[in-house]
Formats: C-alpha cells, sequence, structure tokens
C-alpha cells in the first residue's frame, strides 16, 4: 500500500513539474516576428550574400526572422501594388525610383531616417541624396547602383579601325561595320548590335536617348512631347539601328542580348550593365574574358544634344505604412549598410553595384576585389557617367521629374512607349505616325491619373 502511495506521489510530482515547466516555457516563448524583404537581385550570388546578412542579423535578435523573397524587375511592381490593395504589404521592398515616387505621392511610405542617421548621412555620395527625398526626410535609399554601359567587341574594333562614337550618326556607321557577313550569303555570322525589346528596357533607352538628344517627355504642365523634334529623331534611330539587329530582337529580352554578345552573334549592345562583365567570364570563350575583347564606350549624343546620356539602375529601398515591423525592418536596414555586412552584397555583382557609402568604397577591401580590379576601365566610364551628372532613373529627364510627375509609373507600365518604337522599327510605320498615336494614350494617361494641367 505504501508502495502504491509512493508511486502516486510521484507520479504527481512529476506532472506538477511538466506542467510548470510547460507555463515556465509557454511564458517566456516569444512569439516570431517576420519582417518581409522584397529585392530585385534573383541571381544566385545575391541571394546568397542577401542570406549571409540575414544569417548574421537573425543571429543579433532572437525571435526575429527576416523573410528575404528575390523578385523579377517585371514582376516587382505589380506584386508591390497587389499587396498594397490586400493591405499586406512587406516591410521593406527595392522599387525604381519612379515605384517610390509615385508611393510617396500617395503617401504609402514610411520615412527611414533612423537608417540614415546609422549609416551616417555625410557617409553617403550626394548621388544617392536625391531620390525619394521631401520634406526633409528620406523616403528611399539606394541599394547599390550601376550605369547604362554600351559594351563593343574591342578586338574587333581595333582590327577594323574604329574609334569611340560621339553621335548617332557615328554609332550607326559603327553598328553597319561590324556587321559581319563572312560567307557573303546575306544572313551575318555578326550583327552589329544587340538590344532587348522588352518594355523595360525600351522604356529605360527611350528615356536615356530623349536626355541625349536635348530633349524631354513632359513639358512644366505635364503635357506629353511625344512629337516632339527630339522624340521623332529618336524613332528615327531605333529604325536605323534595327537593320544591324538580329532577327527577332523585339522579343528579345536582357538575358538573351548578353547571349547574342558572349555568345558572338553582335559586336555591340547598347543597353549593357557592369553585371554582364559576370556573364562574360562565365559564358565567353575563356581567352575572350577580359577588356581586351569586351570594353565599354560612353554612349554618344543625338543630332539635337550634345552630350552623353545613360540610364542608372539604383532601385530604392522602401518602407511601407501599414507593414507589420516596421521599426525591426529599419534595424535589418542599417545593418544591412555596415561595411562589413554590405561588401558581401557588392561583391555579389562587383562591377555593377557601386556601393552608396563612401567608407566602403574608399576602403581597401573594396578596391582589392579581383572583378574590380579586372574590369576597371568599365567601372571608370560609371563613375564618369555618376560625377558628371549624366545618368538618370528610368523616365527621369531632370531631377524634379521624380517629385513632379508621380505619373511615370504609369507610363512605365502602359507600354506606350514600346509600341512606338516598334510601330516604327518593327511595323515601318512613319516616326510622326507613331508619335501621334503615342501622344493621344500619354495624354489619356495623365489625365486619368488627375495630373494634366494644359
Amino acid at each position: 500500500m505504501k508502495a502504491v502511495t509512493l508511486r502516486l506521489r510521484l507520479t504527481a510530482g512529476l506532472l506538477g513539474c511538466a506542467v510548470a515547466i510547460g507555463l515556465t516555457g509557454t511564458a517566456l516563448a516569444q512569439p516570431v516576428k517576420t519582417v518581409r524583404v522584397w529585392h530585385t537581385e534573383t541571381n544566385p550570388a545575391s541571394q546568397a550574400a542577401v542570406a549571409e546578412i540575414v544569417k548574421r542579423f537573425e543571429a543579433t535578435r532572437p525571435g526575429v526572422k527576416i523573410q528575404a523573397e528575390a523578385l523579377s524587375w517585371n514582376d516587382l511592381e505589380g506584386k508591390i501594388m497587389a499587396a498594397l490593395a490586400a493591405g499586406s504589404p512587406p516591410e521593406l521592398s527595392h522599387g525604381q525610383p519612379v515605384t517610390c515616387a509615385a508611393l510617396l505621392q500617395q503617401k504609402l511610405l514610411l520615412p527611414i531616417d533612423d537608417v540614415v542617421k546609422a549609416i551616417g548621412e555625410s557617409n553617403i555620395w550626394e548621388h544617392y541624396k536625391k531620390l525619394c527625398f521631401a520634406d526633409g526626410k528620406w523616403y528611399g535609399l539606394v541599394h547599390a547602383s550601376g550605369t547604362s554601359l554600351m559594351i563593343y567587341r574591342k578586338d574587333l574594333a581595333k582590327k577594323i579601325g574604329i574609334e569611340p562614337p560621339k553621335t548617332w550618326d557615328d554609332f550607326v556607321r559603327i553598328a553597319e561595320k561590324l556587321t559581319i557577313d563572312e560567307n557573303k550569303d546575306g544572313k551575318p555570322e555578326i550583327y552589329g548590335l544587340t538590344m532587348p525589346g522588352d518594355n523595360l528596357f525600351i522604356n529605360i533607352l527611350v528615356g536615356e536617348m530623349m536626355a541625349a538628344n536635348g530633349g524631354k517627355l513632359f513639358d512644366e504642365k505635364n503635357r506629353p512631347l511625344f512629337e516632339s523634334r527630339q522624340m521623332l529623331e529618336t524613332l528615327d534611330y531605333w529604325k536605323r539601328l534595327a537593320k544591324f539587329m538580329p532577327p527577332g530582337w523585339e522579343g528579345h529580352g536582357y538575358l538573351d542580348t548578353f547571349s547574342n554578345l558572349y555568345g558572338q552573334k553582335a559586336a555591340l549592345m547598347y543597353a549593357g550593365f557592369g553585371r554582364g562583365a559576370s556573364l562574360i567570364e562565365q559564358y565567353a570563350p575563356e581567352n575572350m574574358r577580359n577588356t581586351e575583347t569586351y570594353d565599354v564606350w560612353r554612349k554618344p549624343h543625338g543630332p539635337s544634344g550634345n552630350a552623353p546620356a545613360s540610364q542608372v539602375d539604383e532601385e530604392t529601398w522602401m518602407l511601407f505604412k501599414g507593414s507589420a515591423n516596421p521599426e525591426l525592418a529599419k534595424e535589418f536596414l542599417a545593418f544591412f549598410y555596415k561595411d562589413e555586412n554590405y561588401i558581401e552584397y557588392i561583391k555579389s555583382v562587383p562591377i555593377h553595384f557601386f556601393p552608396i557609402t563612401k567608407s566602403l568604397r574608399n576602403s581597401p577591401a573594396y578596391r582589392d576585389i579581383p572583378m574590380v580590379k579586372r574590369w576597371a576601365s568599365w567601372l571608370q566610364v560609371q563613375q564618369e557617367d555618376l560625377d558628371k551628372d549624366q545618368a538618370r532613373p528610368t523616365l527621369i529627364i531632370d531631377w524634379e521629374d521624380l517629385t513632379n510627375k508621380p505619373y511615370l509609373l504609369q507610363i512605365l507600365g502602359s507600354g506606350v512607349l514600346r509600341d512606338m518604337v516598334l510601330d516604327v522599327a518593327v511595323e515601318g510605320k512613319p516616326a510622326a505616325e507613331a508619335a501621334k498615336r503615342g501622344q493621344q494614350r500619354a495624354e489619356q494617361i495623365v489625365r486619368q491619373a488627375g495630373f494634366a494641367k494644359w
């Protein structure tokens, strides 16, 4: 009887301990707080770098989960808009500067001044202070930047005796010379030029071409200038260049054009970027993976312009109103920009990712990156574009456009510029006809957005 009683007491005691432990564990356990982060770097090296930075941050903040997701450029804006419409935005996301400007105008963003303070405002290059800044507050911070590049076959140019182009006429002549039909069958083995035909990149190219041709896309009353002399000259330029591009170029995406270049199917690439150096090192024949074969020129200007212009890929981090954990998101972003973490990200695409911080760009750790040494000439051209203030975000001609023209996001998504280009360069329609149709469509977009002042 005593043995039975003892066993009952032991069992009751153990159950009591288990209940106590369970209650204590419940009391001590903290719910996991999730920070959703969307970025546009889908290449494996960048995803691995982001994952490493996330791992380091989570080690310093138990109970915090950073859920990082890589999205393609073409998918990002649509997903942001859908999330906002559903009332469940991520904490952080990349976005084009025009996206940031539009969302800021709609009062959908939170300021990130705390992040800038942690980095040190004086530690950020002046160029990056022109983006998504309003009422004395920062609403966007560039993750890294790289300007568009004209990549060319330096070996072929030397062989033929070609000098760098200064004007569009120069460039058309060069594209013709570099269109090579060795067996004279009417089908070039090497086309003079490769350009992407998707909506995003045609918008990028039309914007920078208009800037290089002394033009603007909209006037001070927001009326489109699609029938201007500068636009008609730009459309004519596309038509002239299309003669030297591979058949079906209008269906080629960005990676297709790089495949044409390193696959020796094209001698020039108009919409190149520094990340292409990584593709060349990975896919080009081993003896061609260098700047003696693939180098870069500054872009030419049009007949109504007098200076080069390039597009700068510099998507900003945005912090959304209505997200669950914005304060934790700011902590993560400040952690991301610490030199010892940020360099992991920069090294993933070192010829495309210019650091926005002076401390990292001037550090031996950055200058000693092997690819930075190997492709130094590519970096020099980008640096010159930034130093001379001749690089702008997509569809931005003047910096004021970012704050004065929030409807540019609708123009970007509408396809109106792409349709104009394809009407002329592929369908063979007169530039004036294509421009008139584009003008009417763009006017309607601006009116519907509520910004027509004419």
